[in-house]
């Protein structure tokens, strides 16, 4: 690809999160470049990923073993990768011996109007979803930039523009727009699940969209590779087979809202799949959760075929996605969204494709390199990051906190994605008016917002005093792990996670994390002197010590007879 890499490198599943897929066919090749490295059960060699000096390093250290024939003296390394919940079969046995913590992090959800009094009384929503970041072999590395952030980015650019066109049209929305950027997908779809759940419960709500309320759900897919056909680019809405009638509607404002995106865009059905992708919309289809689905599409650029060759691997990076394909497809959802939202036609949507593009652009910037990375004007306005790049991993669970809305245990990246969600809520067509808000202090809370509609958000002033602002939002934290686990702490005053349940009972994988030793994993590299220098110190050393013996044993025959002497 003339970055020195091979032709394709996925450590996923063909079918990931199969087992979720609801219809039968299991083995579809939905990844065909997968090599299921994710989830084998076979022993592996450890593995370290290097950084670029690192390895130019190690490379001078082999280069010289090398040009020495390999004879002695040469460099070696010593590798410890000891796992203190190696010997446990699973999650739920290293969890009850508390030698590992459950993977997990947060979703953000949001809803457009902030308020549900600002949009016609008795309608229904449709739910938006995006994911945040996957797995990993090397979660640290992890970027996901096609797989989860393409869909991400362009989703939350649609909710901005979205936003701001529904505050200039000065009409209450027929529906609601609850969008929904969903945490720790890439851990047996964790995020979605937990939701899924939530919402079994009636008087659970996505800021007033509860179950019962909920239509439809738009899911936003990879989306950053879409090929042009025809000097077109095209994408594909994956559809679930329930509610044809709605499904047909659907397809036509979205093929209705393609047409109206500068650039060229069309969308299309795929063919010869046997359903929906490997996708968060999957956990609201299982019918074996609540006997009940809710009708949804996903938004990608592939057909039959997922077309990142680097799925689930760290070269899933910023060069593997195009900028120009992502906003494209936030043009068309946003457009597709509003005209959903509104029942209006496509001559009146009212999308600012300026803001749509500087918005994906300033995103990508933020989260996918490291200069500028979380450093970025867009990042440091709403969550003060000290990170350069964002970090995708979602995390342990160390214990329960007793306030999810807190943001003191969220990650960097999940603390900016609610303080964005919260500032564009209103639409406000210049963001800087948020500077003349309310004052209130963040995150102590110690003043606080007035209205109960309005949240407190970080802001970065000029102005001395507090650094928060009062804003109307609905914006919410969500836990994404699993419901299955449950803390609970002891007599003694400590807990510990366990799990409601038995590996034949729960549906939900559990995934978890080894605690490790002191100093493990670790990599030490030194200069042998040998095999056979090695033999000679070590029986030079064992002759020092059985000499040493002897003379001790001769020293202590000869003191116990002058004892005797006396």
């Amino acid at each position: 690809d003339g970055l020195g890499r091979p032709s394709s490198f996925s450590p996923e599943e063909r079918f990931p999160d199969g087992n979720f897929a609801p219809y039968d066919d299991k083995t579809y090749a939905w990844n065909p470049n997968g090599l299921d490295l994710l989830r084998t059960g076979k022993a592996m060699p450890p593995l370290y990923a290097l950084s670029v000096e690192e390895s130019e390093a190690f490379r001078e250290m082999v280069d010289w073993n090398k040009n020495e024939g390999y004879s002695y003296p040469q460099y070696v390394a010593d590798l410890t990768t000891e796992m203190l919940a190696a010997e446990e079969a699973n999650s739920f046995e290293c969890l009850d011996k508390s030698t590992c913590l459950p993977i997990g992090g947060y979703t953000v959800a949001s809803t457009l109007p902030p308020s549900a009094a600002a949009s016609s009384p008795g309608q229904d929503c449709v739910l938006v979803l995006a994911q945040v970041g996957n797995s990993n072999i090397f979660h640290g590395l992890n970027k996901g930039a096609e797989a989860s952030i393409s869909g991400l980015v362009a989703a939350a650019a649609a909710y901005e523009a979205v936003a701001r066109a529904v505050k200039s049209s000065g009409e209450a929305p027929k529906r609601r727009l609850a969008f929904g950027l969903i945490g720790s997908e890439g851990y047996g779809l964790a995020g979605s699940r937990r939701l899924a759940h939530n919402l079994k419960n009636e008087s659970y709500s996505l800021g007033g969209c509860s179950r019962k309320d909920i239509s439809y759900i738009v899911e936003v897919g990879p989306v950053g590779l879409a090929a042009a056909k025809d000097s077109s680019k095209e994408y594909y809405l994956h559809m679930t087979p329930e509610a044809e009638q709605d499904n047909a509607t659907v397809f036509d404002i979205f093929k209705t809202a393609a047409a109206g995106v500068e650039g060229a865009v069309d969308v299309e059905k795929p063919t010869g799949t046997p359903g929906i992708p490997p996708s968060s919309l999957m956990s609201f289809q299982n019918p074996n959760s609540d006997g009940k689905s809710i009708p949804g599409l996903v938004l990608t650029d592939y057909d039959q075929r997922i077309s990142n060759r680097y799925l689930s691997s760290y070269m899933d990076d910023a060069t593997n996605v195009d900028i120009s394909s992502v906003y494209s497809a936030s043009n068309l959802l946003s457009r597709a969204l509003y005209m959903l939202a509104s029942d209006s036609s496509a001559d009146s949507i009212k999308i600012d494709g300026d803001l749509l593009n500087s918005t994906v652009h300033a995103m990508s910037d933020c989260l996918l390199t490291s200069k500028p990375g979380l450093q970025c004007p867009l990042v440091q306005q709403i969550a003060d990051s000290s990170l350069t790049q964002a970090s995708f991993y979602p995390g342990v669970v160390s214990y329960q906190v007793q306030n999810d809305q807190s943001p003191n245990d969220k990650t960097d990246l999940m603390r900016f994605l609610w303080g964005f969600l919260a500032t564009r809520s209103e639409g406000l067509e210049d963001v800087k008016k948020i500077a003349g808000a309310p004052h209130c202090d963040f995150p102590s809370g110690k003043r606080k917002c007035e209205s109960e509609q309005e949240v407190c958000v970080r802001w970065k002033s000029a102005e001395k005093g507090a650094n928060g602002r009062c804003v109307a939002a609905s914006v919410q934290y969500i836990p994404a792990w699993s419901h299955h686990l449950a803390y609970k702490v002891n007599k003694d005053g400590y807990g510990k996670w366990g799990v409601d349940g038995t590996v034949d009972t729960v549906s939900d994988e559990i995934w978890t994390e080894s605690y490790w030793p002191p100093d493990s994993p670790s990599a030490l590299v030194y200069l042998s002197e040998g095999f056979l220098y090695e033999c000679v110190m070590f029986f030079v050393g064992l002759g020092l010590t059985l000499s040493w013996f002897w003379a001790m044993k001769k020293a202590n025959t000869k003191i116990d007879k002058e004892m005797k002497q006396w």
